[in-house]
């Protein structure tokens, strides 16, 4: 899938003409190089916008707003199948499921369907104009060091599948206080983010893991179990590797997509280690002196009990100094979760439907909505799609990359738009189109159609 992008949406400081900081300019740049094919706008927006349109050029507006929910509706029901089917196809592999499948399947064919399921999710996504994270992409988003929370380390190998799509791009500015001008002076950091963000994840299986990491460090079986056995120690009882776990986030700082994964490990940021180093370190060891020398000179029982009992609490005070600021980290990468997730597994599948839905009907609206207007060719779909951008950009104020050609060729599908024997497009009025719809309608639940699909499957 080619990687396509948006420009940042501007920061309030940025419009305000304030100084901002960019964070890691060079993971933004390298990940957003173009516009999006998503539209962010909703349908009826998009559709009051349209109707708006064609009333100035002499359209009927209850015409073509009837017309309009037509194409949805007819849109609907088929997004509906498409999102039982692959509902159906990830339930084997859901960590959530009540039901069960009553299909059996052996090694072979459950690697299959596996393998079918996220292959329909990726259509899905595509549908639903989302654009795949490459592994180049992810890998320098990961060493990215995060400018204001966060420094987190996260191992890919634990995982067959790792899957990431992100959909809308901005950013989002954020006031830090610099330890460096003794906290007196705050920074603002403009952070990209991503707007959506699709994360699929599949475990190894315990035997595989282990093979990879006797080979990977040259141990013997029962080091690399015990390695293994570490680094899950922390899942949840029930996460397993015949699972495939899916989710969806909102609004995720670029750099630091790490936090989404669920073998994230919490490294200090270089200031913190030297803070801990100071205070800590510095003061155990005044600390132990001082006590040293007073225990030394000490010739009372009580006065040698009263020096270990400070030099203990001491020590307890330093090392419960290290633990507080790790759990400082791991609190800030619980609430940016809590708040940031959307939806999970089965429920992430249905939104992606969802927002596949969204996206072909904005799609077909604008295309049939143009193509009523005036016939054009197949050389002339560049021009029509230049049209449409500068509709959207103009009178919805987005910037668009318009799918013409996948619009296109629903809508030809479905004989809303024809071709002649010249190559030139033309689409039926609106009058005709809710006719037309409705006689799909009727095919679709004739019973002879019904038979016959039945058959096919």
């Amino acid at each position: 899938m080619q990687l396509l992008d948006t420009a940042s949406t501007p920061s309030p400081a940025a419009k305000a003409g304030e100084t901002v900081k960019a964070a890691a300019p060079q993971a933004a740049a390298t990940l957003l190089p173009g516009r999006e094919r998503f539209i962010p706008i909703s349908r009826h927006g998009l559709r009051t916008k349209l109707i708006a349109m064609l009333a100035e050029s002499g359209g009927d507006p209850r015409v073509w707003g009837r017309a309009l929910d037509c194409l949805a509706a007819w849109r609907h029901q088929e997004h509906r199948q498409r999102l039982l089917e692959l509902i159906e196809d990830y339930l084997p592999f859901s960590p959530d499921s009540d039901t069960a499948t009553l299909i059996e399947l052996d090694f072979d064919g459950r690697d299959k369907a596996r393998a079918e399921c996220i292959a329909g999710i990726e259509r899905m996504l595509a549908q639903a104009n989302f654009v795949r994270l490459g592994r180049d992409d992810v890998q320098r988003l990961l060493i990215e060091r995060s400018p204001y929370g966060l420094n987190l380390q996260v191992d890919l190998s634990e995982f067959d599948e790792a899957l990431l799509y992100y959909r809308g791009t901005g950013s989002i500015v954020r006031e830090e206080r610099n330890p460096w001008r003794l906290y007196l002076r705050t920074d603002r950091l403009e952070v990209p983010i991503f707007e959506r963000l699709f994360l699929l994840l599949k475990l190894k299986p315990a035997e595989t893991r282990i093979a990879e990491i006797m080979m990977a460090s040259r141990i013997e079986r029962a080091r690399a179990t015990r390695a293994l056995a570490k680094a899950r120690a922390h899942f949840p009882p029930g996460v397993s590797s015949d699972y495939i776990y899916v989710k969806i986030f909102k609004r995720i700082p670029q750099i630091d997509i790490e936090m989404l994964f669920p073998n994230t490990k919490v490294a200090f940021k270089p200031f913190d280690k030297l803070k801990l180093m100071v205070t800590a370190g510095g003061g155990t060891v005044a600390g132990v002196a001082g006590t040293a020398t007073k225990l030394l000179a000490a010739t009372n029982p009580f006065t040698l009990a009263f020096g270990v009992f400070g030099l203990s609490a001491l020590i307890f005070r330093q090392a419960m100094k290290f633990f507080h600021t790790r759990n400082h980290y791991m609190m800030v990468l619980a609430q940016n979760l809590y708040f940031c997730s959307l939806a999970n597994n089965r429920g992430a599948l249905t939104l992606i439907a969802d927002g596949a839905e969204e996206e072909d009907v904005k799609e077909d609206m604008l295309l049939y909505a143009f193509l009523a207007r005036g016939p054009a060719t197949h050389d002339a779909l560049p021009e029509l799609k230049t049209t449409v951008t500068r509709f959207l950009k103009e009178r919805c104020g987005v910037s668009v990359n318009f799918d013409a050609e996948d619009a296109l060729k629903r809508l030809r599908a479905d004989g809303l738009v024809s071709a002649d024997a010249g190559g030139k497009f033309s689409a039926i009025a609106p009058e005709d189109a809710r006719a037309h719809l409705d006689r799909l309608w009727d095919r679709l639940l004739d019973v002879d159609s019904l038979d016959k699909a039945a058959s096919r499957a």
